[in-house]
């Protein structure tokens, strides 16, 4: 029965332990662009039309941005372990007919398959206007 409680705290150590590596991946900056990503996130949707990615951001171990089009920003969640999404120099979708869908569709790369299990639309818009209004709060006046 006392072995019980070391086993457990040895497995809470080693899955801590495994989660080190994961973390390590996440540079400042791309924590600060997943939280601002996060404030102007919509609900999750199951499914999201498309015709071509226009880019893609890696932002953690388990989350990409993905832009399909002007202002039109989805935030991705894979299935973990998604290994060396960090070092993707390009990504696909395994999408049919421009349609992507949760649990169902991958994020691909370097012969890598990764689950989307999350869909996002990231109010692009209203993120960029506010960012616009915060620079322009913070400009000095100008005298003249």
């Amino acid at each position: 029965m006392k072995k019980f409680p070391k086993v457990l705290g040895l497995a809470m150590l080693l899955t801590s332990a495994a989660m080190v590596p994961a973390i390590a991946q996440q540079t400042d900056s791309e924590r600060a662009d997943l939280t601002r990503y996060q404030k102007y996130a919509e609900a999750p949707v199951d499914h999201v039309r498309y015709f071509q990615i226009n880019g893609f951001q890696y932002l953690a171990p388990d989350k990409v941005a993905i832009w399909f089009g002007v202002n039109k920003l989805y935030l991705l969640t894979v299935q973990t372990p998604c290994n060396n999404l960090a070092f993707a120099n390009g990504i696909g979708l395994t999408a049919k007919n421009q349609m992507l869908y949760r649990n169902f569709d991958f994020v691909t790369f370097d012969h890598q398959r990764c689950k989307i299990v999350k869909i996002e639309p990231v109010d692009e818009l209203k993120m960029k206007q506010d960012r616009a209004k915060e620079k322009q709060q913070g400009a000095p006046a100008s005298s003249g």
